[in-house]
């Protein structure tokens, strides 16, 4: 094996490796039977994101609202703590949790109407 093509294997791997990481960092938000909205509470270290992700069907509402200890997280890097949108691609949506500050817990609230 030359070095172009060993080095080729280690930018895959890494791209693998990380896309991994990624995965296991995301959680699926599972509601209750019968059950529109669920909430999770968590922590966020500090520039730290955490995503969540619920599968929806086009025409549905998704709203999510957020609150933390220190103020200071937003979703994704809207600066908002509150989102609402009509579904247009049915399937997995995301809501990430961005964190501005140092690592906080905080409350995030979502449901598909």
């Amino acid at each position: 094996m030359n070095f172009g093509s060993f080095s080729k294997a280690i930018a895959i791997g890494a791209i693998l490796l990380s896309a991994n990481v990624f995965a296991i960092s995301d959680i699926r938000i599972k509601f209750l039977r019968g059950r529109t909205s669920a909430t999770m509470k968590g922590r966020v270290n500090a520039g730290g994101r955490v995503c969540y992700f619920a599968s929806a069907r086009r025409g549905q509402q998704l709203t999510a609202t957020l609150s933390s200890r220190s103020g200071k997280v937003q979703i994704f890097e809207s600066g908002d703590t509150s989102y609402a949108y009509e579904i247009e691609t049915p399937g997995d949506q995301s809501i990430c949790v961005d964190n501005l500050a140092a690592a906080t817990t905080y409350t995030l609230t979502v449901s598909i109407r």
